[in-house]
């Protein structure tokens, strides 16, 4: 019954969940959004490049083996959680192996105002606010993998912070998949900044040495309320079997300032859809985003951010190197409703190819409404230039190094938005060993 071997047949998952839902967090509320979530995601089925949405990513192989829905014994004698904390970053460590939260190896938040744990306790201690924000965010948002991320996920964190809190150093998440074969894993994270609240959250993506292929279907639900700041930083680095898809959708109320930043490594293939939703006036939005593929790797970014309110601005800044057979897309929109006067909107993707047969699928998009506004969109792809070769190699460096160090200074215009110090030189160290 847990064990899907044909992309069609997306009926036997329904009935998964039918086994499943007396058994998932939350309470009536959350059991009838997660039935609308299976209800959509029947509807919808899994994307094929007959979905625009999905022209560049084809979606059909990632099932030919099956898929397994079974859940997954965690086996994490053989995970060495230290290594994952050797950054030299101060911060709450958290660790999730499969999604789940690993408390004896988390690190404790002594904050009375910060609250970090897993869905089924935020659902039993936090009932009223777990009940009135899961999955209310992305309910509207027409995509298959979310929608079944809502229905049936029942592992991740839930993370709150009350009216004013800050955390003192940032909340690092460590996700850490074993790779059993062909398991879908949903794993789901409700994160909820009340009121002039302030964090700072890491959060990275690794494989278990020798994994098997696994599909990870995650997504985090953002909630940044008035005059609240959040800073949240991604990094994907799992191994060559690795399947991926992440969705990230933030909501903001007036005046709160949402910063976010993604860098894709590893993984077979991936997803990302990252939205914005500007729900008050005076929100400000910074999205970046860096990725390095090899070999065969594919990723597909989808933006949107969505003006809804005045006097708001959003910069988007994507940036991609691409060689051998790898592949990218980019599809970036935004969208400025009538009422959203005084918008300021900026959005740029530059890609580098390094060989012939590397592809890159741009797609910029503008949907404005509002006659007083400011925006504006860029894209390029293109090889490495030629002039800026020569001048590097005028000067002594070899070929093979100058072509290094432009690389290098093209991918650090994004490195150089993270605000902390000790995890950007983090990532200027992966990305300079991943341009080897």
């Amino acid at each position: 019954m847990n064990t899907i071997s044909t992309i069609n047949n997306v009926q036997l998952i329904s009935e998964v969940f039918t086994e499943r839902l007396s058994q998932l967090p939350g309470g009536n509320n959350v059991q009838e959004i997660r039935r609308k979530a299976i209800e959509q995601f029947t509807k919808l089925g899994f994307p094929l490049r007959s979905n625009e949405e999905y022209k560049y990513s084809d979606t059909s192989k990632l099932f030919k083996e099956g898929i397994n829905l079974a859940h997954a014994d965690d086996d994490i004698s053989k995970v060495d959680f230290n290594k994952y904390k050797q950054k030299n970053i101060d911060a709450y460590h958290i660790f999730l192996a499969n999604g789940e939260l690993i408390s004896t190896e988390s690190d404790k938040i002594e904050n009375n105002k910060v609250e970090v744990c897993d869905l089924k306790t935020a659902a039993e201690k936090y009932d009223k606010i777990f009940n009135q924000y899961y999955g209310s965010s992305v309910a509207k948002f027409n995509d298959a993998f979310a929608q079944l991320n809502i229905a049936l996920a029942s592992k991740g964190l839930f993370v709150y912070l009350k009216d004013r809190a800050k955390l003192d150093k940032p909340l690092f998440i460590h996700n850490i998949s074993t790779g059993t074969d062909n398991h879908f894993f949903q794993t789901h994270h409700l994160i909820i900044a009340e009121t002039l609240c302030s964090i700072d959250i890491i959060e990275d993506f690794y494989s278990q040495t020798n994994s098997n292929q696994y599909i990870l279907n995650s997504l985090a639900e953002i909630f940044v309320k008035e005059q609240g700041i959040v800073n949240y930083y991604k990094l994907q680095n799992e191994n060559e079997n690795a399947i991926h898809i992440n969705t990230t959708h933030a909501v903001q109320d007036k005046q709160s300032l949402f910063d976010t930043n993604t860098v894709s490594l590893g993984g077979k293939w991936g997803r990302n859809n990252l939205n914005i939703l500007m729900n008050g006036i005076n929100c400000e939005s910074h999205l970046n985003g860096l990725f390095v593929l090899k070999g065969q790797q594919h990723l597909d970014n989808h933006t949107l951010v969505d003006h809804q309110n005045p006097h708001c601005e959003s910069n988007q800044l994507y940036k991609g190197i691409l060689s051998d057979k790898s592949s990218g897309v980019f599809n970036g929109k935004i969208y400025v409703r009538k009422d959203a006067q005084k918008t300021n909107a900026y959005q740029s993707s530059k890609s580098m190819l390094l060989s012939d047969d590397a592809s890159m699928n741009t797609k910029p998009q503008l949907e404005i409404y509002a006659d007083d506004v400011k925006c504006s969109h860029g894209s390029s792809t293109g090889q490495i230039d030629t002039n800026a070769l020569f001048y590097l190699r005028a000067r002594g460096l070899s070929e093979d190094s100058a072509r290094k160090l432009l690389m290098y200074a093209f991918a650090l215009d994004v490195i150089n938005t993270v605000k902390i110090e000790p995890y950007r030189h983090y990532l200027e160290e992966l990305i300079e060993n991943s341009l080897n």
